[in-house]
């Protein structure tokens, strides 16, 4: 049987939906499949030694891939998300514009009266 090590893992407000190898990346079907069939086994180095398998889990919804090394409940394979770099945005505060309104509400009930 191969095995592939789980260097990250794509994800969106639905879970996981793709894996990267080291040789590739693939759907999470294909892995849940691959998994299924025994033909090909997945692990996530936790440590430098030592190997965590990511299992196939089914539930209501359907199946996925769960992965845990540190022996609580929680799914981990989520910390192998690829997190986008953020940056820092300047606000700069405008000018209160409130003048002006008082101005056309000035106009318009001056005209009224």
């Amino acid at each position: 049987m191969t095995e592939h090590l789980i260097e990250y893992v794509a994800r969106d407000r639905t879970g996981i939906t793709a894996v990267v190898t080291t040789t590739g990346v693939l759907d999470v079907d294909t892995v849940i499949d691959h998994i299924r069939a025994g033909h090909t086994g997945y692990y996530v180095a936790a440590d430098s030694w030592k190997r965590t398998p990511v299992r196939s889990m089914s539930f209501i919804g359907g199946s996925y891939l769960f992965a845990n090394w540190d022996g609580t409940k929680r799914n981990m394979l989520h910390d192998l998300a690829f997190r986008m770099p953020t940056r820092a945005v300047e606000v700069v505060p405008q000018p209160r514009r409130s003048w002006r309104l008082a101005r056309a509400l000035r106009e318009l009930f001056s005209r009224a009266a």
